[in-house]
């Protein structure tokens, strides 16, 4: 006999479509009254309140006194902490999914490219592009370049999902560190079609160097983040 599937709570059910509702609108924004959410979600004052808890602890929403609460800004901080994209995404409570631009299997033409992947030039490679997502919000554009003979047979997997999974669980290749290069960039018009943003805007480039234990060069990704929608945040300590 199955189990019996369990009810979702209400202010969780709430919380998330609260939760898509605030991403649509403009940072700073001034969200309905705990009363008015009541009344639209035909829910209690109680489970209004449950949920805008929930998205201020999250940083989805701000309150300022006074005033109100107001939507924050949607931007996803990249830390200087190795996390996969999906990782970082899924925790902040969002759903990542990925596009797949292409897939293939060629040569190494790019010297840089190269020498990163510890490879010779004319080597056969995985050159996998895709349009990465966080709650169907398009984040990030990802260009990535795998040694074929080392991640033989990449092309078989679903490479919607985590590439790192993949790396790890199908491979037997966990990821253990990465070296990363951060460059500003305007995005070009193709690179804005497809992060659904406008072109020329401000981006940053993360080229990634990604590693196993036994330090082999596992992926070169250069990943593309929109402007709009991530900043840099790390910490420091003073020399004692």
């Amino acid at each position: 006999m199955a189990a019996p599937k369990k009810s979702i709570p209400k202010h969780v059910e709430l919380r998330e479509k609260l939760r898509s509702r605030f991403q649509r609108m403009a940072p700073n924004s001034l969200i309905p009254s705990a009363r008015e959410l009541a009344k639209t979600y035909k829910v209690s004052a109680m489970t209004v309140r449950q949920a805008l808890v929930a998205l201020q602890q999250e940083g989805m929403i701000h309150s300022v006194p006074g005033l109100g609460t107001f939507v924050s800004d949607h931007r996803m901080s990249k830390r200087l902490t190795f996390v996969s994209f999906s990782q970082e995404v899924s925790e902040r409570g969002m759903t990542p999914s990925s596009k797949i631009v292409s897939a293939i299997k060629t040569t190494i033409k790019d010297q840089a490219i190269a020498e990163s992947l510890n490879i010779s030039l004319g080597d056969p490679v995985y050159k996998v592009e895709r349009v990465r997502f966080a709650d169907k919000i398009p984040m990030a554009l990802e260009e990535s370049f795998i040694s074929a003979a080392l991640i033989p047979g990449l092309l078989d997997q679903n490479l919607s999902e985590s590439l790192y999974d993949i790396l790890k669980n199908t491979y037997e290749k966990p990821v253990t560190r990465a070296e990363c290069v951060v460059s500003p960039i305007n995005l070009t018009k193709r690179q804005a079609d497809l992060l659904d943003t406008d072109v020329r805007s401000a981006a940053l480039s993360f080229v990634v160097v990604a590693y196993d234990a036994r330090g082999r060069a596992l992926e070169r990704c250069n990943s593309v983040k929109r402007g709009d929608r991530y900043d840099f945040k790390y910490s420091i300590q003073a020399e004692s």
